[in-house]
């Protein structure tokens, strides 16, 4: 069976962070990224596995293979960190059965239409709305960007989206 340890929409998806302080944090052995253009980017997908630390497996796939790894059970015995780079491809995963009860956000990259949540986080409405729609499947999304800073949950960013 496979044991999710940590599951997180970081824009950045594998970079030092990740693999310096959530990977211990969680005591992860094993990071899925799913994300379809990674996914479709052999060249690009070749590059984020040899920068997997020692003794941790990577594995890539699209959303739709994801699904159907998990409800295979291909990742049996693992201690995996799963990694989106953005909310939709978390929400696509989510509305097609991928077996989680949190979310982290840790990243969302900045744009025009974004407020700033935090020092280091930003959120627009479109995005909220999906994790909304998440939550109301039972699924705990907080956001934290570091094992260090205080964890901020989704009522709290949403007051806070909505009165800025």
């Amino acid at each position: 069976m496979t044991e999710i340890k940590l599951c997180r929409v970081d824009f950045r998806l594998m970079h030092g962070q990740v693999v310096t302080n959530w990977i211990n944090q969680v005591s992860a052995d094993s990071i899925l990224i799913i994300d379809d253009e990674l996914a479709a980017d052999k060249f690009l997908a070749q590059v984020f596995l040899m920068a997997a630390p020692p003794g941790i497996k990577v594995a890539i796939r699209s959303i739709e293979k994801a699904i159907i790894s998990f409800k295979n059970d291909v990742f049996q015995n693992k201690k995996m960190l799963i990694l989106f780079k953005s909310v939709e491809s978390a929400h696509k995963a989510i509305m097609l059965g991928l077996p989680i009860d949190k979310l982290q956000i840790g990243g969302l990259g900045s744009g025009t239409d974004k407020k700033m949540i935090s020092n280091e986080l930003s959120i627009d409405e479109e995005e909220a709305k999906m994790l909304l729609e998440g939550a109301d499947k039972h699924i705990r999304v907080t956001f934290q960007v570091t094992p260090k800073d205080s964890l901020i949950n989704l009522n709290e960013v949403i007051h806070i989206l909505r009165n800025k």
